[in-house]
């Protein structure tokens, strides 16, 4: 009637509930072959599909850069042409100042430079929107609409 408690497994606080014999931990391995699939025509032929696509869209993101690169070119070089009108204008105005003969001629020089300036500005800031609009148009041109015989994209 008695019952020993040396047949039993002691529980600790820390110890799980469940008692897990190491025969139920044991597994067959089974050594897993390679099985390969022999290649579709069909799959051949999406990832030809697949490569072409991106080529093509290689090609078209290149199409662009050029695009962006000739007219940033275009850009600096008006931004250039710009900066030398207005120094040169500067200079002259240096001039014509230090041959003013009164304060009269003085502000009335100063009254031409600021009206030439603001000339100059206003139409180069007009050829300079006209350039950003057209870098815009051409680098967006080749993805937006890529040519008839390349492969469109999505």
């Amino acid at each position: 009637m008695s019952e020993s408690n040396d047949s039993k497994p002691k529980r600790t606080a820390g110890s799980p509930a469940v008692v897990i014999e190491p025969a139920a931990t044991a597994r067959k391995i089974v050594p897993a072959v390679a099985v390969s699939r022999p290649v579709h025509r069909s799959s051949k032929t999406a990832s030809e599909h697949v490569l072409a696509t991106y080529c093509s869209a290689l090609i078209l993101v290149g199409e662009s850069q050029q695009a962006v690169a000739r007219g940033l070119t275009t850009l600096a070089i008006e931004m250039t042409e710009l900066a030398q009108t207005t120094l040169t204008e500067a200079g002259d105005n240096a001039a014509a100042l230090m041959r003013a003969g009164n304060f009269v001629d003085a502000i009335k020089v100063q009254f031409g430079y600021i009206r030439r300036s603001v000339a100059s500005m206003v139409g180069a800031s007009t050829r300079i929107s006209e350039i950003g609009a057209n870098l815009m148009t051409e680098a967006s041109r080749p993805i937006v609409a890529p040519p008839s015989g390349a492969a469109r994209l999505g």
